[in-house]
């Protein structure tokens, strides 16, 4: 077990796999998410890392095999890894917040928008890491730390 784990968090890198590889550089994680919106961009990076655990989920431009979401548990701490369009999380983050509730989860993790969200939604917490393809915007990712079983939860 790990004691102060460290998760990257990456979404709609849209076919630019070198940010993510310089963030995985730099940050040395324990564990990646990666949110969709080029599903094959996750795959390499599993390739490049093949210690490095990496959860996949694809998105609204991902035609490859692959879940829509997951619930993984990392430290203690719950997790929904979802792209976010299922959710409609374009129109507001209402539905994908109650969804999160009744699925039990601390942090719901999802893409999508484009924008970055870091913050606290009637009991659970939302993160959307931005996009690290840097399409329209800034290149951004999410840090999640974890230490004795509470979170804290970065953008870079």
């Amino acid at each position: 077990m790990v004691t102060n784990m460290k998760i990257l968090v990456f979404s709609d890198s849209h076919g630019r796999l070198g940010p993510m590889l310089d963030a995985v550089e730099r940050e040395k994680p324990h564990r990646v998410f990666f949110l969709g919106d080029n599903y094959r961009d996750g795959q390499a990076l599993v390739d490049a890392y093949p210690d490095l655990p990496v959860e996949l989920v694809r998105g609204n431009c991902d035609w490859d095999k692959g879940p829509d979401e997951l619930l993984v548990e990392a430290e203690g701490v719950r997790f929904l890894l979802t792209h976010g369009h299922r959710y409609y999380v374009k129109s507001g983050t209402g539905y994908l917040s109650r969804a999160a509730r009744e699925k039990g989860v601390a942090v719901a993790c999802f893409g999508h928008t484009h924008e970055s969200m870091n913050m606290p939604d009637h009991g659970v917490w939302l993160l959307n890491p931005g996009t690290i393809g840097g399409v329209h915007n800034r290149v951004g990712y999410g840090v999640v730390s974890i230490a004795d079983g509470k979170f804290r939860i970065d953008l870079r």
